[in-house]
């Protein structure tokens, strides 16, 4: 049996070795399972280390601080100058005495991403939903308009129950009360099997996914043997 060994080959084999070993798993924790779970984590370790470099450090910071430095743009230099330090402040988190300097960045990093991800979630997301969620005219025009009616009334009644269930609130004194809190707790309830029903389809859906990530990878098991055997 005549077997090029070429680039791609080689490629497979490994490919298909590694894979072996993470469904050794199916036997219990051993040395091969943790072998291949290493591999996996360095050498995504080393492609975002690498990516990071060349996308961002030096696509965004130095290259544009070299050609400022040369456009003699002192404002743009500032700035990125400021960027780099900023950064370089980071590697001084393990050096004991001196790791209240990476806590500026730290300082920085946090508050930049809790405004961005508030605001973010507030215009990406809360508001576009609570749009379509209360939009049944556009259920109507996309389904008809009976089942569109239906399903926009169905999707509000269940945002709305979902809400209901994550109240926490004190016992309210007065005439209405009382069927406050009946409406609360029963429309509350109904938001609860929505979020069951919910989670039961994410579940489905990943369960769905990963089986045939799992089809996947025994396809490719078997058909680099029939490769590599001339079948």
């Amino acid at each position: 049996m005549d077997v090029t060994l070429s680039p791609d080959t080689v490629g497979t084999i490994v490919a298909m070795i590694l894979t072996l070993c993470v469904f050794s798993y199916l036997l219990g924790d051993n040395a091969l399972y943790r072998l291949a779970g290493h591999i996996f984590v360095g050498v995504a370790v080393g492609y975002a280390v690498v990516i990071a470099f060349h996308n961002v450090i030096s696509a965004k910071l130095l290259l544009p601080l070299v050609d400022a430095i040369n456009r003699n743009d002192w404002g743009s230099v500032s700035l990125l100058a400021l960027t780099l330090l900023m950064g370089l402040l980071l590697l001084t988190r393990p050096l004991k005495g001196l790791s209240w300097l990476g806590s500026l960045s730290v300082a920085v990093l946090l508050g930049v991403g809790a405004a961005l991800a508030i605001g973010g979630a507030l215009l990406g997301t809360l508001l576009p939903q609570i749009g379509a969620t209360a939009d049944i005219s556009l259920y109507v025009s996309r389904y008809g308009p009976a089942l569109g009616l239906f399903s926009g009334l169905l999707v509000l009644i269940g945002a709305i129950g979902v809400l209901l269930h994550f109240h926490y609130g004190e016992d309210q004194e007065g005439p209405l009360a009382g069927v406050r809190d009946r409406v609360v707790r029963l429309w509350g309830g109904l938001g609860r099997w929505f979020m069951l029903i919910a989670f039961g389809a994410i579940l489905a859906t990943t369960f769905v996914s990963r089986l045939s990530l799992l089809a996947g990878r025994v396809q490719f098991l078997l058909d680099g043997v029939r490769g590599f055997f001339g079948g």
